[in-house]
């Protein structure tokens, strides 16, 4: 809802026009984010209150919202405090994506043919849609689908690899630093069988998580309730066909002071859109000249807007140019603030309510700048909005 209009008395009252973006699935993001402040979580009031327009509603925060376009940042009438305001249909379609990962329910006899009306329908609720067909060589039961005539079977994972006693000490080797070269050395495997198997282990891992990972058993008073936050930037060297370059991506990992346990890890990219799918997307939306923060696509950054904002750092410098970098030859880049709010968010989904006090201790870099930021420990409170970062208004 971008505007509101009402007749009274017979009188045309001034539509409002919104100076906030909308809540999306009740994700609003914009408030002052300051932990310490009184009106902390407490949402502003979303509109331009021109002379001839009805009044804020009573309590509501007012503050102020300046700054050109794609700078607008809300202003906390209390404190002071300024936040730059977020896009929240990025932030909850980001938080949706990263939730859909983790959701894998357990591997389950089902016709796997795309576009056959049985795909994804189990034997077990459903057998009148397929017949028996035998076994597989490792003794494991086969089905026929009565759709598509396409046979399948489960069973082990590793079913199908020819050297699974392999797979152990190749697991072990990568996850101890050791290069692909000398894995493949070590190993006696081939590289397009080590990324096969890298597939495999990554699988095998979110199978894992999303069968056992349940944080509502446990109690944070008695485990601990501080949990550490940080980001590192990672340069890779991206291949492409043409050439290869550095790419920057942002890694964020949230782990449990006492324990270790990671409770949450996001990684700058998503790998199921491609750059040209992106640019298509924002040329179609034609938000040229609508602000980051109320756009339809927002949630990753196009070339046609990396590229414009590489210009506007190299100005800012004074520079000719920024140094080298590009966008990934494959999947997009995520816009890190968003990927900052969809990861304090998984973290809400996996912590829950709780009484209990929670600390979060917070430090990262800053890519832009190269500037380590100062840790603080804000305390959630059951039921608030969780900030990613007491200093992201900086960003």
């Amino acid at each position: 809802m971008s505007s509101v209009s009402k007749i009274s008395s017979g009188a045309v009252v001034v539509p409002l026009v919104r100076r906030l973006p909308a809540p999306v699935a009740d994700v609003d993001l914009n408030f002052c984010r300051n932990p310490a402040c009184a009106q902390y979580g407490l949402l502003p009031d979303p509109f331009k209150r021109p002379n001839g327009s009805p009044p804020a509603p009573p309590g509501v925060p007012r503050g102020a919202v300046p700054g050109g376009k794609h700078k607008e940042f809300y202003k906390c009438p209390a404190c002071r405090t300024t936040s730059r305001v977020k896009n929240n249909r990025a932030v909850f379609e980001e938080h949706e994506r990263v939730r859909r990962l983790s959701d894998i329910g357990p591997c389950v006899p089902a016709c796997r043919t795309a576009g056959c009306a049985n795909q994804d329908l189990p034997v077990s609720e459903h057998p009148d849609l397929y017949q028996s067909f035998g076994k597989t060589k490792g003794g494991d039961p086969r089905w026929r689908c009565k759709g598509c005539a396409k046979t399948f079977s489960t069973g082990r994972p590793a079913r199908r690899h020819k050297r699974s006693d392999k797979n152990r000490l190749v697991l072990d080797m990568l996850c101890n630093d050791l290069s692909l070269a000398k894995t493949a050395k070590i190993s006696g495997l081939s590289y397009r069988d080590i990324y096969r198997r890298i597939g495999f282990y990554h699988d095998q891992v979110r199978s894992f998580v999303s069968r056992r990972e349940d944080f509502s058993r446990i109690d944070f008073a008695e485990v601990g309730s501080r949990f550490a936050t940080d980001s590192q930037a990672l340069t890779i060297n991206w291949p492409s066909r043409k050439r290869r370059f550095p790419v920057v991506f942002q890694h964020l990992c949230t782990a449990h002071a006492r324990s270790g346990f990671i409770m949450e890890a996001s990684f700058q990219l998503d790998p199921a859109i491609s750059p040209e799918e992106a640019e298509a997307q924002a040329l179609a939306a034609n938000e040229d000249q609508v602000s980051t923060a109320f756009r339809r696509h927002a949630r990753i950054w196009t070339k046609t807007e990396f590229d414009a904002y590489l210009t506007r750092l190299a100005k800012a410098a004074g520079l000719p140019q920024v140094e080298d970098y590009g966008l990934p030859a494959t999947g997009s880049m995520l816009r890190y603030d968003v990927m900052q709010f969809a990861h304090a968010m998984r973290l809400r989904d996996h912590i829950g309510e709780t009484d209990d006090p929670l600390i979060f201790v917070m430090g990262g870099t800053l890519v832009s700048s190269n500037r380590s930021r100062q840790s603080s420990s804000p305390r959630y409170r059951p039921g608030a909005r969780i900030s990613p970062s007491s200093t992201s208004r900086r960003q």
